[in-house]
């Protein structure tokens, strides 16, 4: 449930219930406490409009031994995402904070020395109250146990590991209206098994970046044991939100980037971009009621062509016109919070993701309702395929041009050698200026060549790339922030084959890298822009194909 708060809804209000203090290291600090009467947990949205890069805010309930923290700079890295991806107005510009335990939560902002409290301007104008923890369940949703009778805990089958580890449940904040909601999603491989965390849900579930943003998954959210009631102790919780990469409602379909990596022990699905033949064998694992995960059998039924208006309608279609599928459970039922769910077709004895659930009137009182699932082929088909099949940036034996955009916002640039991510990025993000190819490289492995690899980083919304595979597996290793998307390009570690260096510099005051294969610009920048440090050659690539 959101709450709004009406002594700090604006920044006068806030400024003034802030008390600055002198912290021992020359800085100064100043907290604020919310108590909302019956909440098991709080989630506090901050609506900032400015906030000094190098401040550091803490997230805790008072009587907590632990804090959330937080840099200035990712909180506004968030805020970026958000109006990058179109986002607008006090939604977009709200950093939803981590939930804390309990009736209480306080915001702690620490700044460094030298920094005026005057380039603090933010205010509080809402809190999320929820009714059940989101290690338990989530607001306005049943705890464990209550979801359906007819429902059939994951741990009691056999066959359904990897769905049930590709299988998160799902908390975010709908930026509209402060709310905690819940439903499902699966992690998607693609099909260079790069291990990019993709996510797929439903449209009605997630369809903005700002909710995107507030996004926690909980993995591994089953039963310890058949029909118990207890959690199992490989659950894990994952903040940092997300990505929105593509949402439309023509298929209920919201597919997402997570901004940190799943635990060990995932499984990222395998999919199917093909028509379904109906009367095939389906399962699917899902979190009806926010509960422990379900698992559900049965087969798919019909194609379905739905449509939004004032209401969701469905009419019986075929495989040409329908743009859903419907499934029949014939063990287990979907519920609220089952949404987004994915759907698996059994294709040569193996199983596929083909859909995830919008909804339907199956229950365990109708086992024989509908499901409705938005189906992936057409999904595909429209815009998961650029990310799902990425096509190579060139054939093996060719050089494609890596394409250069400097982000104003985050005062760094973007690399690319996709021309559908190029086009993407001009028509989508206003704040990426585009300047044309910077160098050469190759879209393929060959002899002498060696994968550039390529991050992002969630606290500075800049994207990191490196030759090295040791100095790839350091940054998985060490900085959480640093989400690995895997290869970006092929090129050289060294010279020869005519390849020219690629000079890498870091700028202290953005946090983020740059990248050159021109000499004069490399001196001009070290010459000019004192906070770029020179860090030598990156890699070696080329000036023309």
């Amino acid at each position: 449930m959101g709450r709004d708060l009406a002594e700090t809804a604006d920044s006068a209000g806030t400024r003034n219930r802030l008390r600055w203090s002198a912290t021992s290291g020359g800085g100064q600090v100043a907290a604020l406490s919310f108590t909302s009467p019956g909440a098991v947990e709080l989630r506090l949205g901050l609506l900032v409009r400015q906030l000094p890069t190098d401040a550091v805010l803490r997230i805790y309930a008072q009587k907590a031994d632990t804090a959330h923290e937080v840099s200035g700079r990712e909180v506004l890295a968030t805020i970026q995402r958000n109006l990058d991806a179109g986002d607008s107005g006090n939604a977009a510009r709200t950093w939803w904070a981590p939930a804390v335990t309990g009736e209480e939560a306080t915001v702690e902002i620490l700044l460094p020395p030298g920094i005026k409290t005057s380039a603090v301007d933010l205010s509080v104008p809402r809190l999320s109250h929820l009714y059940a923890s989101a290690a338990d369940s989530d607001v306005n949703l049943a705890k464990i146990g209550q979801s359906g009778s007819c429902e059939i805990d994951v741990t009691c089958t056999s066959g359904n590991d990897d769905q049930s580890n590709a299988t998160a449940r799902l908390t975010f904040v709908d930026s509209s209206d402060g709310g905690s909601y819940l439903c499902t999603g699966t992690l998607v491989a693609d099909s260079a098994a790069s291990g990019i965390p993709y996510l797929l849900t439903a449209n009605h579930c997630i369809s903005t970046q700002s909710s995107a943003s507030t996004l926690t998954t909980s993995w591994f959210y089953r039963a310890a044991s058949c029909r118990s009631n207890s959690v199992s102790a490989s659950n894990r919780t994952l903040t940092g939100g997300a990505v929105l990469l593509y949402a439309t409602a023509d298929t209920d379909t919201s597919f997402l980037r997570l901004n940190a990596q799943p635990p060990a022990g995932v499984v990222y699905a395998g999919w199917s971009s093909g028509v379904q033949s109906l009367n095939t064998s389906a399962v699917s694992v899902h979190h009806p009621l926010g509960d422990l995960q379900k698992s559900t059998s049965g087969y798919l039924q019909s194609f379905l062509s739905c449509g939004t208006g004032k209401t969701f309608f469905c009419v019986n279609a075929t495989a040409q016109t329908g743009n859903y599928l419907n499934a029949l459970w014939t063990s287990g039922t979907t519920e609220s919070g089952s949404s987004g769910s994915g759907l698996f077709s059994v294709i040569g004895g193996k199983r596929y993701l083909v859909g995830q659930l919008y909804g339907g009137s199956a229950s365990c009182t109708q086992p024989n309702g509908s499901n409705i699932y938005g189906r992936l082929d057409i999904a595909y088909n429209a815009a998961l395929s650029k990310w799902l099949s990425p096509a190579p940036a060139a054939a093996t034996g060719a050089r494609t041009p890596v394409y250069r955009f400097y982000n104003g916002s985050t005062r760094s640039h973007f690399y690319t050698t996709s021309a559908a991510e190029r086009d993407y990025v001009i028509a989508s993000y206003p704040a990426f200026s585009y300047e044309g190819p910077a160098f050469y490289a190759y879209g393929g492995t060959g002899t002498g060549l060696s994968p550039v690899y390529r991050f992002f980083n969630t606290r500075t919304g800049a994207h990191f790339f490196t030759i090295s595979a040791s100095e790839r597996d350091y940054v998985v290793a060490t900085y959480p922030e640093y989400s690995y998307e895997g290869t970006a390009w092929y090129a050289q570690t060294g010279e020869g084959n005519g390849a020219q260096a690629i000079y890498r510099f870091y700028n202290t005051a953005s946090a983020t890298h740059f990248y050159t294969i021109s000499q004069g610009e490399r001196d001009y920048v070290r010459q000019t822009y004192p906070t770029f440090n020179y860090e030598g050659v990156s890699h070696y690539a080329w000036t023309a194909q």
